[in-house]
Order: structure tokens, then C-alpha cells, then sequence
């Protein structure tokens, strides 16, 4: 009698699928608004037969998914799914076999921010550092630093009209990353108001670069000090912040 051989499968090489289904998570409290319950958005991300929920980073709060078109602008899940993917597409690159998604969610609380915020907020940082030295230090206290929703222009702007000599004091590597970071919110400024202003993962996996080496070409007509000078100061501020992620 012929003996039968299990068959043993080979592992796939087939590149696993990453889905993301979006959901109003009504588990949590709600917020009451009139006589209308709403609760946040999350999204259910399945990668190699697992799965995770993840709080969405720009959604607020609704009733279903069909009014978040009605209070946001329209790109917004398509822009969060784009993030989340290219956030487990570079981590998987990395980490290879190792890959699973714990931990992607403070992966992706990083990963999705926009560029133009990290810039803002690390000279948000640095400002703070330079008027802590100043006096009267009651002033700086005055002034609301640790309200993520006050914007570095706002404090800036105050803190200049406190303090009139405040422009001679600044450090020179604050000057040139403030100069820089004003150049980069006039170069993508129309896309801070809608979901298409480039994120922090499109820096680290370098696929809006090229993009920005020529909008700097434009405005520096060549200048190759200038252009790389931009590049290499919000990699650096990028690559610090890395750190704090894990």
C-alpha cells in the first residue's frame, strides 16, 4: 500500500496585506452635543491575521462615518489610511520578520504628524529655553508654552514685543531653523488646511524629498549650500524627536 506524504507548505513570499477599516468606536464615553450622542474615530488595522485598534490622529468626534465628510474635509480617511500605511510598510522594512503591530500605535502618533508641526513645535521648545534665561522671568511664566494648541507664531510675536532686544539674543542655529521653517510653511501652507500636507513617515522613508529639493531649487535658483542646509537641519529636528518614539 502506498504511504501518503504530507504535503508541507512553503512560506509565502508574498508581501502580507495591511487593511484599515474605519469605525465610530461607541465602547467609549461619548461627547454630548444638543441632544446627540458622538463618539471618536478609530480604525481596526489587520496585518498577518492580526489585528489592533487605533485611535484616529485628526478625527473628533461623530454620530457615524457619514458626517465626517460633512465636518472635515473629504481627504481625511483616505489620508490616515494612506499614514498608517506607509507608518507599517517602513517599520516593516526595518524590522522585517521580526514585525508585528505592537506598539505601532505610538509608532503612528509620531509617524503621522505633519512635518510643518514638528518643526513648530521644536522651536516652540527652543524659544521657551531662550526666555527662561530672561528677565523678568514672570513674563516667560505669563506666557501659555504648555497649551499644544498656542502656535510658536503666536508666542513668538508676543514674545518679541515683550521683550524688545529679544531678536539679539536669539541662538544663530534658532535663526536658522526659524528662517527655514517659515520657507517650508510658505512652500506647503495651502496644504495645512486640508489632508495633504506631507508627514513626518514621508521624511523618514525619504518619498517626499525629491519633492522638496525642488521647490528649495526654485526659490534658491541652485544654491546647493541653502538647499542642503534646509534638508540636514529638519532631518536633524526630525531624527531627535525619533528618539522619544522607541
Amino acid at each position: 500500500m502506498k504511504t501518503l506524504r504530507k504535503r508541507i507548505r512553503k512560506p509565502s513570499d508574498k508581501p502580507k496585506k495591511v487593511t484599515v477599516k474605519f469605525f465610530i468606536n461607541k465602547v467609549v464615553q461619548a461627547v454630548i452635543e444638543g441632544k446627540e450622542k458622538r463618539y471618536p474615530l478609530y480604525m481596526l488595522i489587520t496585518y498577518n491575521r492580526k489585528n489592533t485598534m487605533l485611535r484616529s490622529l485628526y478625527g473628533h468626534y461623530y454620530k457615524d462615518l457619514k458626517e465626517i465628510d460633512k465636518k472635515h474635509y473629504p481627504g481625511l480617511l483616505s489620508f490616515e489610511e494612506r499614514t498608517i500605511k506607509r507608518t507599517i510598510a517602513y517599520e516593516l522594512s526595518q524590522q522585517k520578520e521580526n514585525f508585528d503591530l505592537k506598539g505601532i500605535n505610538k509608532k503612528y502618533e509620531y509617524y503621522g504628524l505633519g512635518i510643518h508641526v514638528i518643526l513648530s513645535q521644536h522651536l516652540k521648545s527652543q524659544l521657551w529655553n531662550v526666555l527662561m534665561r530672561l528677565e523678568p522671568y514672570a513674563y516667560a511664566k505669563a506666557l501659555n508654552f504648555n497649551d499644544p494648541d498656542v502656535e510658536f507664531e503666536t508666542l513668538f510675536v508676543i514674545a518679541k514685543r515683550v521683550y524688545k532686544n529679544l531678536d539679539e539674543l536669539l541662538p544663530k542655529d534658532f535663526e536658522q531653523l526659524l528662517e527655514i521653517f517659515q520657507t517650508y510653511a510658505k512652500l506647503y501652507r495651502g496644504s495645512f488646511f486640508q489632508y495633504t500636507f506631507p508627514t513626518v513617515i514621508e521624511w523618514i522613508d525619504q518619498s517626499m524629498l525629491n519633492d522638496y529639493r525642488q521647490k528649495l531649487e526654485a526659490i534658491y535658483k541652485g544654491d546647493k549650500s541653502m538647499i542642503n542646509r534646509s534638508i540636514n537641519q529638519i532631518d536633524k529636528v526630525i531624527q531627535h524627536n525619533l528618539f522619544t518614539v522607541g
